[in-house]
């Protein structure tokens, strides 16, 4: 295992198979359009479904994101964490990645090494449609020759996939259930609003 090439490779444009905290994903630089295309075909994956994206920490996913204060709580609290979060993204951002900018702090060491350049793709590694992969022979073989270089860090825990939430106005909005439910996240924003003196 390189990371210094994987991250070589991502920052050259290509695409790599690496393991996260819950199944193997295919890593890409999130700002290369280019880039996040690659993915798309490898996944045969229909362009209407958006990406999300793995960053290395909160000061990184300022850059690229509008974070609300009700935001940058969710992440302090839950993150590095099973909670992906979707929120507006900067015009840096390129469109063919997602309409917003959706994104999680992963708590495994590779994922989040893979990210210290920038943002990078955390799609799952398998064709659409297939199963979640939880070991590289687990991936099609037409995936992997789709990609510039694997991490293969044998058989992963099966664990399930992120909580995927928005904040809104007046809504905490659930897209995927996962590990961190929508009271958790309920109690961390009232429990902000009081301490900042705010009354419901």
């Amino acid at each position: 295992m390189d990371l210094d090439k994987a991250k070589k490779v991502i920052q050259e444009g290509g695409i790599v198979i690496y393991p996260t905290e819950t199944a193997y994903g295919i890593a890409a630089d999130a700002m290369n359009s280019e880039a996040v295309r690659k993915v798309f075909e490898a996944k045969n994956r229909p362009r209407d479904k958006g990406l999300t994206v793995i960053v290395d920490s909160l000061e990184t996913a300022e850059r690229y994101s509008e974070l609300s204060e009700k935001e940058r709580n969710i992440v302090k609290e839950f993150m590095p964490g099973p909670l992906t979060l979707v929120t507006e993204k900067k015009d840096s951002v390129p469109d063919v990645l997602n309409e917003k900018f959706v994104f999680r702090i992963s708590s495994s060491p590779i994922a989040r090494k893979l990210a210290e350049n920038g943002p990078i793709t955390a799609t799952s590694a398998n064709i659409s449609g297939e199963d979640t992969s939880y070991s590289v022979g687990d991936i099609s073989e037409e995936l992997k020759t789709s990609a510039d270089y694997v991490i293969d860090t044998g058989l992963l825990e099966q664990k399930p996939t992120s909580t995927i939430v928005e904040i809104q106005v007046e809504e905490i909005k659930i897209h995927r259930k996962g590990p961190i439910s929508k009271e958790q996240i309920a109690d961390v924003l009232k429990n902000d609003s009081r301490d900042n003196g705010i009354s419901n």
